[in-house]
């Protein structure tokens, strides 16, 4: 086995169809202890078939992106392979000169660290697989230059372990030209930090994505401190550009459609000022080719606030309530304090102030309630300046949220160093308020309260048999028993163990 010259590839946890439901990606963050490797893998994130050569036949939305690109860049597709983490064997040989390995989160500094603080449990899958990928016996042997790059590059910045390059930003203007600079045997630094490439240069896929996702456009306008997006200039792609992805995902077998972008209601807007008609023919023009579902991965709570009515169109477009159950899509909520909100994500609430925030966030799960939308809500503890009166402030607006359906998200503070808080410390469990503590528990019971109503909402697109939904059922109540005793120290704001 030669090999091929270029592999991009992840680990298990990233390389997963996730049964259709991508949101059990986040049992990810759990430690073996908790949740062992078999049954992890057979119920919550099964391998992605593969093909006879060892490809991948899904892989990430940014890994098909760079492998458009090498291969729009000259690269022949005989040097350019998409490998299934299972079988590297058929992909990296003694011709392989570079592993591209694409990951969110390979060292878990930010959900991950804050479970393993708490549980006490030992490492999760997702590190633990992630440091396996790069000590893989195949790449110790044939010693390939390994480049690690995607949205969790930054945390292998200052740390022990055994990669070449580190690819920060985006990789489809500039990786092609350092895999020509590996290759020819050229000094590349160490840190490689890639330029912003316009939206219509932002390749089509040459190959499915998992979850179908689809990427509309990058960058946010609203300026977060502790966001890398918002770092980024806003760019869309071409209609006709996200339409080949959409085509190139359906061709392939795929029946469910998530269009990506930071906002995607912004799409063909570059600030605050909308062009609904752009959104609303992107959904028509989606619609209009046949995918089961669509879906979105972000919308912005302000933008839906002030746009109420386009997200009515939307729903009825997509055919909610007829063609499909639900929408979905992740909001940043982050705070209930104005004050915080003031202090690091000003331009968060606009065109509305920032004390207009826990207005905006209730009527917005008011909307999404009506329209059968289920939010994936985050919110960030810790951030700088953070006091005990903020967190009761949150405490107030979660309460408040009680009975909308959707799952809430609490992350303790990461310092990302592409952030504007990237010189600073980041927030554990060994700083936390007794407030803080009371409100993972209360997003704790909040999440559990909805469980089966979401089971029974995300049933629509997994593609597990009976026995399988039965076995999450299952997990689901068995969840319910035994976090109660976590659950009652955390409302008393003690931590959970």
């Amino acid at each position: 086995m030669k090999g091929k010259k270029i592999v991009l590839t992840s680990d298990p946890t990233m390389m997963s169809t996730y049964h259709g439901g991508a949101i059990l990606g986040f049992t990810a963050t759990l430690p073996k202890s908790v949740l062992p490797d078999f049954a992890f893998r057979r119920l919550f994130c099964p391998p992605m078939a593969a093909a006879s050569d060892g490809s991948a036949l899904l892989a990430p939305c940014g890994m098909r992106k760079v492998e458009a690109a090498l291969l729009e860049a000259g690269f022949d597709r005989s040097e350019v392979m998409v490998a299934h983490p299972d079988h590297l064997d058929k992909a990296i040989g003694p011709e392989t000169e570079i592993v591209g390995i694409t990951h969110d989160d390979p060292l878990g500094k930010i959900a991950l660290r804050e479970i393993e603080e708490m549980i006490g449990r030992g490492e999760p899958h997702n590190r633990s697989k992630f440091l396996a990928l790069i000590n893989h016996p195949l790449i110790k042997e044939h010693k390939p230059k390994l480049v690690v790059g995607g949205m969790g590059s930054w945390e292998l910045l200052g740390e022990d372990v055994p990669v070449d390059h580190i690819f920060l930003g985006e990789g489809e203007g500039d990786f092609p030209e350092i895999c020509r600079s590996i290759i020819n045997g050229d000094e590349v630094p160490k840190v490689i930090r890639g330029t912003a490439v316009a939206g219509g240069d932002i390749p089509v896929n040459r190959g499915p994505t998992i979850a179908g996702i689809v990427e509309v456009g990058r960058g946010c306008w609203r300026g977060c401190s502790f966001c890398s997006p918002s770092m980024r200039t806003v760019r869309h792609r071409p209609l006709d550009k996200i339409l080949d992805d959409v085509t190139v995902n359906l061709k392939a077998g795929q029946k469910d459609v998530v269009l990506h972008s930071e906002d995607v209601f912004t799409y063909g807007s570059s600030g605050a000022k909308l062009d609904g008609e752009k959104v609303k023919k992107l959904f028509r023009e989606v619609k209009r080719l046949g995918p089961r579902t669509v879906d979105i991965s972000h919308v912005s709570l302000a933008t839906a606030y002030q746009n109420q009515d386009l997200l009515r169109e939307v729903s009825r477009i997509v055919g909610v309530g007829r063609d499909q159950k639900y929408m979905s899509a992740w909001v940043g909520i982050e705070t209930g304090s104005c004050r915080i909100l003031q202090m690091h994500m000003p331009r968060k609430a606009s065109p509305k102030n920032p004390e207009s925030w826990p207005e905006i966030v209730r009527d917005c799960y008011r909307l999404f309630g009506e329209e059968s939308w289920l939010p994936v809500g985050s919110l960030v503890l810790g951030l700088p300046g953070e006091t005990a009166e903020d967190v009761l402030q949150t405490i107030e607006l979660v309460e408040s949220l009680k009975d909308y359906t959707g799952l809430l998200m609490p992350l303790f503070f990461s310092s990302m160093s592409e952030t504007r808080l990237g010189g600073t410390t980041s927030f554990g469990k060994d700083r936390a308020f007794p407030e803080h503590w009371e409100l993972v528990g209360l997003c704790l019971e909040y999440n559990l309260r909805h469980l089966k109503a979401l089971h029974r909402f995300y049933s629509e697109r997994m593609t597990v048999g009976p026995g399988v939904h039965a076995v999450h059922k299952g997990i689901t109540l068995i969840a319910d028993v035994a976090m109660t005793k976590y659950l009652k120290r955390m409302k008393r704001g003690e931590p959970p163990n």
